[in-house]
């Protein structure tokens, strides 16, 4: 989730013109002691007023210099989840550089170096986003705009990828009396936490902005660099990267305006990026059991019922690993590394023309042609079990893309006008990955490297190399008819769209001692094509039955013959709905709707018309015939409404109250089926295929999501007094529903996939764990009791609440000194109930932030 903006837009307060010729002296009486009393009880101060005092700047060396600075500090104080706060807030205590302008203009027109310098910045010193921004022009000479930004992406959401069986009942699996999920350190952070840092710049220069021809200079940096956790693939192992990507950016561009009426424009790109990967078996430092001394790592989920004991494991407190079948139950080490580089040149060439009188032209045309080479790349895994293994390679990917489009808009009077715009795309990837796997020793000793594991490129296990190919064509054509006047202006038009993906699997012409081959380069392997047609009607009004009301609606009614996946529209509506209404000067009325609906009847697609691998695909997720039988597939529907409405009251320069409110109702059906075998209660679950390998035990099922978020806002201002302002704020989001995406139904949406599970919801059952008597949320069912699964920790919703009141003041203490100060109360509750031991940490917080500066203008 991105970070909260704690500088939400909202109308500025207007200034009236005022004495400030000397520090604040004047008898403000009764409201003036009640105003300092208030001040005297406020812990902090919120600020109610983003501009400062009006400067009329001063004169040095014939510039005049306009200039503010706003200096600070924020103090925050945070009880509950400190990751959820630093997710969604991550506001932290400490001085500020809050706000900073500075304008320079020369006196004399057309003297010095620039007509206008421009620099303002915010958020330096400790806050998540802080931005600088300079603009320097000089008339028909040059015009530079630098633009750098940084942002902090923290988040850390202990149920995202988190496997959900850190119930107490675990400690029955490991001989242990004394076992406390809490300890795990998934309980508090994310298998996948991530806390990286962006830096991003933008420095752009036009020369001789006026003339003719024109020239355009630009460079981009994007750095993204920080830690990231993550799992791995097979084993589930906890690894960690600290990354660091790059991305540079080059542009040159051209204009060339030497006829009436017309620019004709061209532009090269060059794009190179730079990515490392290095991945470390990190396990977020927990280390369970050793091996002779050394510690390994264990997997998440923990070994499940079904491990063996590995001779020579041990656990804290001498625990073992409770007798099964065998099972890795970890690894002394882990790493993967290699290197991306990617070159991107850019071409693109392009129109605009109202030249003659009622034809207007744009066009536009662009080619690239960019490769990307993985180099390096080496993996080493040490398990517990088995022989450790190396795997080395690199891969090389061609991106050849094009895409042009023409738009003609004839008028044909003065309210009236035809349009037509063509849009083409076409590109394509082809590739190929060379690798190579080595076994090494047998019997590797602890702490085992590739340097002397008995890895050996003499003789590797298993070579490959893989030649795969995507692509895609598209192209679409939009005629629109157009009126316009005063009071209405309306559209009607037709869209038409073609689109054509084409992939191929992997090439492989012979296989020998394990090496898979493609014959001169040409993949054996047969491509296929997927195509669509799309048929768009559109219509639009823009409705001004008065010169204070303004009604605007757009409609998009889409429907297609295929889709690429199963979750792609066959059936699409978008309905768009605006009005706003000044009733008075000083008060206005806005509302609006959208709704988005789509459907998909069709179970065929590109990846689910031969979901088993049988040698006569069945074009149904769920068939109807054969040895998987089951109902006709249900497809996918979803829907997003939004309902908006909004009001300004601004009636003088005493009060100021804006409100703002927003609905989502949100609702995805989604048709799945889950490889699920003797794990159901189900009398006679239906079966599906499940895989590529043709696993008919299978469950169909609807996956079933539902959100209803309320998000308002409301800002009361008030001046007591002529020096002081006041402000008070409300945001909240309150959201519900229900989530069954983890919590499926039947193929027909009536009853719940239960699983048979432990008395803590572990399924299957864990070893030694109780299983009964059930709790209330589950069944008693032979051999354990019924939950609703497949995961019975999991959250049935993500519903919650988030309140932010905040209360705050301004104060012109001295002539273009203004004290500002700001407090805010964060309040995040989810409102989740299961009646199950809780599983991971809680995630409500409530926090008190407060920041008190002095913005100086001169």
């Amino acid at each position: 989730m991105a970070h909260t903006n704690q500088n939400l837009p909202r109308p500025l307060l207007r200034e009236a013109p005022r004495d400030r010729s000397r520090c604040m002296n004047i008898k403000i009486g009764k409201r003036g002691m009640s105003v300092a009393l208030l001040i005297l009880v406020l812990p902090l101060f919120v600020m109610a007023q983003d501009d400062v005092p009006d400067s009329a700047g001063r004169v040095w060396r014939g510039y005049t210099l306009q200039q503010s600075i706003e200096l600070g500090g924020r103090i925050a104080d945070v009880n509950g989840n400190h990751q959820m706060y630093d997710t969604l807030v991550n506001l932290r205590s400490g001085p500020r550089l809050l706000s900073q302008e500075l304008s320079i203009r020369p006196m004399a027109h057309g003297g010095g170096l620039f007509d206008n310098l421009y620099l303002s910045s915010f958020g330096f010193g400790g806050d998540p986003n802080d931005m600088a921004r300079l603009r320097i022009e000089k008339g028909n000479w040059y015009n530079f705009v630098g633009l750098y930004r940084r942002d902090e992406n923290y988040f850390n959401f202990n149920l995202f990828a988190n496997p959900l069986n850190l119930n107490q009942g675990i400690g029955a699996t490991l001989k242990s009396t004394n076992f406390d999920p809490t300890t795990m350190p998934w309980y508090v952070n994310s298998p996948h936490l991530q806390n990286t840092t962006r830096n991003m710049g933008d420095f752009n220069l036009t020369l001789f902005p006026q003339s003719a021809i024109r020239i355009r200079l630009g460079y981009s940096r994007n750095v993204n660099a920080g830690r990231l956790d993550t799992t791995l693939e097979s084993s589930r192992t906890l690894i960690t990267e600290y990354s660091q990507s790059r991305s540079d950016r080059y542009q040159f561009g051209i204009d060339f305006r030497v006829m009436r009426r017309t620019t004709i424009s061209f532009d090269q790109f060059f794009e190179h990026d730079k990515v490392d990967p290095n991945f470390v078996d990190n396990n977020l430092s927990f280390r369970e059991g050793s091996i002779t001394g050394t510690p390994i790592d264990i997997n998440i989920p923990l070994p499940p019922s079904g491990c063996t004991s590995v001779a020579g494991v041990t656990f804290p407190g001498n625990n073992v690993l409770v007798p099964g079948t065998g099972c890795n139950i970890g690894e002394f080490s882990f790493n993967r590394s290699g290197n991306v580089r990617t070159n991107i040149p850019t071409s693109q060439l392009s129109l605009q023309s109202n030249y003659f009188k009622k034809l207007d032209i744009t066009a536009s045309g662009t080619y690239s042609s960019g490769h990307s080479d993985f180099l390096n790349f080496s993996e080493f895994s040490n398990p517990v079990k088995g022989p450790p293994g190396l795997i080395t390679g690199s891969s090389h990917t061609e991106r050849v893309s094009g895409n042009a489009d023409l738009g003609l808009t004839y008028h044909v009077s003065r309210n009236l006008s035809f349009s037509d715009k063509f849009r083409w795309l076409d590109w394509r990837d082809p590739g190929h990955t060379d690798q190579s796997g080595f076994t090494c020793s047998a019997t590797p000793a602890p702490g085992l490297t590739p340097a002397n594991a008995g890895c050996t490129t003499a003789n590797p296990s298993n070579s490959t190399i893989v030649s795969t190919l995507i692509a895609e064509r598209t192209y679409n054509n939009t005629a629109k008819l157009n009126w316009a006047s005063r009071r209405l202006s309306a559209y009607l038009g037709y869209r038409y769209g073609r689109r054509e993906l084409t992939g191929s699997p992997v090439g492989d012409s012979a296989t020998l001692n394990g090496y898979y081959s493609v014959t001169d380069g040409v993949e054996d392997a047969p491509k296929t094509t997927t195509k669509i047609n799309e048929n768009t009607a559109l219509g639009g009004i823009v409705l001004r039955p008065t010169d204070a009301w303004r009604i605007n609606a757009d409609l998009e009614w889409l429907g297609a013959d295929n889709a690429f996946t199963n979750i792609g529209p066959i059936h699409q509506q978008r309905v768009r709905i605006n009005t706003t209404y000044k009733v008075k000067r000083w008060a206005s009325v806005t509302g609006g709707v959208h709704f988005v609906e789509t459907r998909n009847n069709l179970a065929e697609s590109v990846n689910a018309s031969n979901p088993a691998g049988l040698a006569t695909p069945n074009p149904n997720l769920f068939p109807t015939t054969g040895a998987n039988t089951v109902p006709p597939a249900y497809g996918h529907k979803d829907h997003w409404r939004y309902y908006t409405f909004g009001t300004s009251l601004n009636p003088n320069r005493m009060f100021g109250f804006d409100f703002g409110w927003t609905y989502l109702d949100q609702l995805i059906n989604s048709a799945t089926c889950v490889p699920s075998t003797g794990l159901t209660v189900q009398a006679t679950p239906a079966k599906c295929n499940g895989g590529p390998a043709g696993n008919a035990g299978g469950i169909p099922l609807i996956q079933d999501y539902q959100e209803r978020t309320n998000t308002g806002y409301a800002t009361l201002i008030f001046r007591p007094v002529h020096h002081v302002a006041l402000s008070l704020g409300y945001d909240l989001t309150s959201t519900a529903g229900h989530n069954r995406w983890l919590l499926p139904g039947g193929a027909d949406g009536t009853g719940n996939l239960l699983m048979v599970s432990d008395i803590y919801g572990n399924s299957p059952p864990l070893v030694g764990n109780p299983i009964s008597p059930c709790p209330a949320a589950s069944t008693a069912v032979t051999g354990g009791c019924a939950f609703a699964g497949p995961f019975p920790d999991a959250p049935l919703s993500q519903a919650l609440n988030w309140h932010k009141p905040s209360l705050g003041i301004a104060i012109d203490v001295c002539k273009n000194l203004t004290l500002k100060g700001n407090y805010a109360y964060f309040d995040y509750n989810e409102k989740e109930a299961r009646g199950l031991p809780l599983v991971t940490l809680p995630r409500n917080f409530h926090a008190n932030t407060g920041t008190i500066s002095l913005k100086y203008a001169f």
